[in-house]
């Protein structure tokens, strides 16, 4: 009886009101708290974020615009812009007061729309012919009462014009950095040199203007940079980090001022390379050769790299198209690094799924050194180094296979280089040779002997004239002949090329980076922390990119090492018998003349023929083999992926259903 007077319309009111009232206590008492079940927490303020708002210096007002009716027959974008207003919600939780939210809906030909246009934000129709809505945000860093925020003086603002659907999982960074850059007073200052057009440059095969790096460009937004050129002889301490990008042929005064920044204790970032692929020739020069090391700086630094090599690996390469017909082979110099090549948990690499890397080189030691090398990342134990001169016009990476031979070594590809280190220039500063022909013109010109010498500043006239008469340098009073260094070294410079981790789409006119990789996350973790400023770094990576079936791609390595070795002997069977069946179909006399074959080379060569219909088909019954187990696991994940949750549903159905008879037959027997 209890059972069915609980559901009498008077039970069913007052278990209604007091669903009613414990979920209003509940949305009171618990507002603050969520619940965020996502893999990676996606939905939950990381503390990169939480520090960003803590620590502004000026209270930030978010105007965010959403045209809400005009979307009311759109539920994607307006699920997409309640996830985004509740992120900047949390924002607004977090930061004890210094954030302040404004939620606005900006009708047509309202103050409200005017304003969302003088901010610069976007309107964009959804369809052809329909009304055009925003769906932006305004960061707005003021001055005065937190009152009425046009009473406000507003010192800076930053913009996202509009949420593009690609950067939903990037939702998070985006807004922390936009926070972040409206906040800051002032911007580290970083110094980049390149010996590629990382900024932009001149395409000369199409004659057209190419655009600056993404890697590049996200650098530019965080930080106040300035590109140096060639002919620079000082880097002043007014710059938190320098940046050296492919630094080729680089003018020996260049490199002094590169030296005495690192001793004064300068933190420095270098990207050099055996084989930069996007290097068009010559950074000051005609040189030919894609290579880059720092030469005597980096062996100053306790560190070399062999410029003839780059390192293949077998289980991070990357299986890459030679055309349409033809399935795809791995290509031992692309190499895709996954948390597994993390060699230590630095925040540089912290979070960081997959960096993409090519033709890179690999960093050691050298012997007696007192710097310190800490491995970033490393290669597998199936690597071995590769001759850079293969990549030369190379069209079939299969040729790379050859030969091919692991060495069970693990190979830094990029390292952090501190401890006490010597000048590369001990003779001082360089000086250049002066011709004989130029020195009897400045002897003419000045009419005195002794102005053909060059005094540098502050040089002790005695060592001056020692190291000028020998043409090595002149030793100037302040040099730095030991210090601490604080260097990282990257032994690739196209891991910030756009081809290896980004895809730039146009979107209403706006460009639109969509990564695949964790390539630009890297360069800008580096730039953060070794420049002082590491927030957003436990941030920007939080978007997921690589979600591997770690069981398939390892029974695929296994297959493709145990059937390798058969098919490479089938495939020089096969290349031997064509060779002998050309020569018998084609033996001519001395004149050129064809042969007549006689009856035991015509039987000879249908033998051959058999023979190479024969190899080509225990060829494709290997190449089978080697993907049929992997189809079979394929085909079991897919058969527990359509019956398992039908099934999971339907036992619960069943249990649900018989303990609930059960419940109704003691009611019933009571």
């Amino acid at each position: 009886m209890r059972f069915h007077r609980f559901f009498s319309s008077a039970g069913l009111i007052a278990l209604a009101i007091l669903v009613l009232v414990s979920t209003l206590a509940v949305d009171t008492i618990f507002r603050g708290v969520r619940l965020d079940l996502t893999e990676g927490k996606l939905y939950t303020l990381s503390d990169g974020s939480k520090k960003i708002v803590a620590d502004l210096p000026e209270k930030v007002d978010l105007f965010f615009y959403f045209s809400h009716d005009a979307t009311k027959d759109a539920l994607p974008w307006r699920n997409y812009a309640r996830q985004v207003q509740e992120m900047l919600h949390e924002f607004e939780l977090a930061s004890n007061g210094k954030v302040k939210l404004h939620v606005i809906e900006p009708e047509p030909f309202s103050e409200e729309e005017d304003q969302a246009a003088e901010y610069g934000l976007q309107a964009i129709p959804l369809a052809q012919g329909g009304d055009p809505i925003y769906f932006g945000l305004a960061a707005v860093r003021t001055a005065g009462s937190s009152g009425d925020a046009k009473a406000k003086t507003a010192l800076h603002t930053e913009i996202i014009p509009f949420f593009q659907p690609d950067r939903r999982n990037f939702m998070e960074y985006d807004i922390a950095k936009l926070i972040y850059q409206t906040g800051r007073v002032s911007r580290p200052k970083v110094a980049v040199i390149s010996g590629l057009d990382v900024g932009g440059g001149w395409d000369m095969m199409t004659r057209q203007p190419t655009e600056p790096w993404v890697a590049y460009q996200q650098v530019e937004q965080l930080f106040d940079v300035t590109k140096l050129d060639s002919d620079v002889e000082h880097i002043g301490n007014e710059y938190s980090l320098l940046v050296l990008i492919h630094p080729k042929d680089l003018p020996e005064t260049l490199q002094y001022a590169i030296d005495q920044f690192a001793l004064r204790g300068g933190h420095i970032l270098a990207f050099v390379d055996p084989y930069a692929e996007q290097d068009r020739g010559g950074m000051f020069g005609g040189d030919a050769s894609r290579a880059s090391d720092l030469g005597r700086l980096l062996n100053a630094w306790g560190v070399k790299m062999d410029t003839s090599k780059v390192i293949g690996d077998y289980k991070l390469a990357v299986p890459v198209a030679v055309d349409r017909d033809s399935p795809r082979v791995k290509h031992l110099a692309i190499l895709q690094l996954t948390e597994k090549n993390h060699a230590s948990d630095d925040m540089m690499i912290r979070n960081l799924e997959s960096i993409n890397m090519t033709s890179a080189g690999f960093l050691v030691p050298m012997e007696g050194a007192k710097t310190h090398l800490a491995p970033l990342l490393v290669s597998t134990d199936a690597a071995a180094p590769l001759d850079a001169s293969l990549l030369d016009g190379l069209e079939d990476p299969s040729i790379l296979m050859k030969n091919f031979k692991p060495t069970g070594e693990k190979y830094v590809l990029a390292a952090q280089v501190s401890g006490e280190a010597t000048t590369a220039f001990p003779n001082g500063i360089p000086v250049k040779e002066t011709k004989p022909d130029e020195k009897e013109e400045s002897k003419k010109g000045s009419g005195k002997e002794n102005d053909a010498e060059i005094q540098a500043p502050g040089a002790k006239k005695a060592e001056d004239a020692k190291a000028l008469s020998d043409n090595k340098g002149a030793i100037a009073e302040n040099q730095k002949k030991t210090g601490e260094i604080h260097v990282m070294v990257v032994a690739d410079t196209d891991v910030l090329s756009d081809r290896m981790w980004v895809q730039v789409q146009k979107f209403f006119g706006q460009s639109v980076a969509q990564p695949f990789a964790d390539n630009g996350a890297f360069l800008t973790n580096s730039v953060d922390v070794l420049a002082g400023s590491p927030d957003l770094v436990n941030i920007r990576s939080r978007g997921r990119f690589v979600r591997p079936f770690v069981v398939l791609q390892d029974m695929q390595r296994d297959a493709e090492a145990n059937y390798q070795e058969i098919e490479e002997s089938l495939k020089e069977r096969l290349e031997a018998t064509e060779n002998k069946l050309a020569e018998l179909q084609n033996h001519r006399d001395d004149k050129g003349a064809l042969l007549t074959l006689t009856p035991e080379q015509q039987d000879t060569i249908l033998k051959f023929q058999e023979e190479k219909l024969s190899i080509r088909k225990q060829l494709r019954d290997v190449q089978h083999e080697l993907n049929r187990n992997i189809q079979d696991l394929q085909a079991r994940i897919r058969t527990i992926n359509i019956l398992a949750v039908p099934l999971l549903l339907t036992i619960f159905a069943v249990v649900f259903a018989w303990v609930r008879r059960r419940k109704m037959r003691r009611s019933i027997g009571r």
